[in-house]
């Protein structure tokens, strides 16, 4: 009797069991040419994760500079804005207030005066202009009148700015001090060398008016012309102690900042250069006036 035929095996179909053996469906082992695509597509995919992170690191790099570039150009604007000098008072709670007109309508903590741009030297008595030397500038009969002007009054080539130092305080048996500083915080080219600034203060007991200027180069001596007094220090003009401070009182400030040309040290190289100011106020103590 003829043995029946067994079936044939199913042909096998791409991309599926492709025989069936005794031990159950196998699937075909990958050709080497399918090997090399698989290593290929994974290493395709962590060349693309190091894409990413390459560009996210160099996108964080970037806004980080872009920030302290912002912030840099930031502080450079409200440098220039803040002019070349400028005055502060330290907040404090005796009612000491600055303002720059003479009835104190806005009184603040900080005050600025503009710049005096291409700043020419010139020399003390021409800043009176009483002989026209600095064409149609303001004329003055003396440094006090000039003095009288309040806020911001420059001329050509001087810078000049007027302001005031109140005690507003409540109790009008309030005594205080304070500390009255001015500094130099930037110099370029040495211009500060041929500076002269003069502060001119008027209080309840009296007008005062001195001229500093930067010691000489040569022996650190005071300079011979239109000048009253050498720096404290180097970068410090002056500090000055105001006592006995009562309430109601008004302590006017002008200061004058020009460029003397009969200093031997103004000179063509510092052509160019720049001098910033400031000047700063700090109540050091209050307390009850002494009436007995």
């Amino acid at each position: 009797m003829a043995k029946k035929k067994k079936d044939a095996a199913p042909e096998a179909q791409s991309g599926t069991v492709a025989s069936q053996g005794d031990k159950g469906p196998y699937i075909p082992a990958l050709s080497m040419e399918n090997q090399s695509k698989k290593y290929d597509v994974n290493t395709t995919a962590e060349k693309v994760r190091k894409r990413d992170w390459l560009i996210r690191i160099i996108a964080l790099i970037l806004l980080i500079l872009l920030l302290i570039i912002g912030i840099g150009y930031c502080s450079i604007s409200i440098l220039n804005k803040a002019g070349r000098f400028t005055v502060s008072l330290i907040p404090n709670d005796y009612g000491i207030q600055l303002a720059e007109t003479e009835d104190f309508q806005n009184p603040t903590l900080n005050l600025s005066a503009a710049p005096v741009e291409d700043m020419n030297n010139i020399t003390k008595e021409w800043i009176l202009n009483k002989n026209g030397e600095l064409g149609d500038d303001p004329v003055y009969n003396s440094f006090t009148e000039l003095a009288g002007q309040w806020g911001e009054h420059n001329g050509k080539n001087y810078l000049a700015y007027t302001f005031g130092v109140r005690n507003a305080g409540a109790e009008p048996d309030d005594v205080v001090s304070y500390r009255a500083t001015l500094v130099q915080n930037y110099e370029y080219k040495g211009a500060d060398e041929a500076v002269r600034i003069m502060v001119i203060r008027k209080t309840d007991k009296g007008e005062e008016a001195t001229v500093y200027a930067k010691p000489r180069t040569s022996d650190g001596k005071l300079e011979t012309f239109a000048a009253d007094e050498s720096f404290m220090e180097d970068d410090v003009v002056f500090e000055d102690i105001r006592s006995d401070f009562m309430v109601g009182e008004i302590d006017r400030y002008t200061v004058v900042i020009w460029l003397e040309g009969e200093d031997p040290e103004c000179v063509n190289a510092i052509m160019g250069g720049e001098a910033k100011f400031s000047m700063q106020f700090e109540v050091i103590g209050g307390g009850k006036a002494d009436v007995g």
